[in-house]
C-alpha cells in the first residue's frame, strides 16, 4: 500500500491509500475527504488517477468522476454541521467499476429513490438523479447514522 499526499491534501486530512490484490487485477484505492466544499477538487484526481491504468476505463471515465463528485457533494452540502469525514472507496478490474461513498450525516429521505428529473428551474436536486443516469447501478442506504452510496459502472 503507498500513501500518496500533497501538502494541500495533508491539510485537509485527506487521505489517498491504493491496494492490488496479488493477480493485479483489481486495483482499491480508499480517499478520506474532509467536509468542505474546498476539497471536492481531489475527489476528482483522485478517481482519474485510480481509473488511469485501466484502459478499458478510458470511455467513462467522465462519467464515473462526475457521479463521484456529486456523491461527495452531497455528503458535505447536506451535512453542514457534521465533521466527520466522507471516505471513499474505489474497486476497479477492466470489467467493473464500483465506487462507495459513505458519511456519517444525519442521512436522507429514501423515498426521493429512484430520483426523478428536476423541474425546470429548479436550483437544486440533481445530484441523485446524475448518479443515476451516469452509472449502470446505484444502490442507497440513509439513515440517522449516514448514508452509504454504491455506484456501479460496467467497462465492457
Amino acid at each position: 500500500m503507498s500513501n500518496n499526499q500533497s501538502p494541500d491534501e495533508e491539510v485537509r486530512k485527506s487521505r489517498w491509500e491504493q491496494q492490488e490484490n496479488r493477480s493485479g487485477a483489481l486495483k482499491i484505492s480508499r480517499y478520506t475527504l474532509h467536509p468542505d466544499y474546498s476539497s471536492l477538487a481531489g475527489v476528482r484526481e483522485f478517481i482519474r488517477t485510480t481509473l488511469s491504468p485501466i484502459d478499458e476505463a478510458r470511455l467513462c471515465v467522465g462519467d464515473v468522476i462526475s457521479a463521484t463528485h456529486e456523491a461527495c457533494k452531497n455528503a458535505v452540502i447536506h451535512n453542514p454541521d457534521i465533521d466527520e469525514p466522507v471516505e471513499i472507496t474505489c474497486k476497479a478490474n477492466p470489467e467493473l467499476v464500483e465506487i462507495e461513498v459513505l458519511d456519517k450525516g444525519r442521512g436522507f429521505d429514501p423515498s426521493l429513490l429512484p430520483p426523478s428529473l428536476p423541474e425546470d428551474g429548479a436550483t437544486g436536486g440533481r445530484g441523485l438523479y446524475i448518479m443515476y443516469s451516469l452509472m449502470d447501478k446505484v444502490d442507497a442506504e440513509t439513515g440517522e447514522g449516514g448514508t452509504k452510496i454504491r455506484m456501479t459502472k460496467r467497462l465492457q
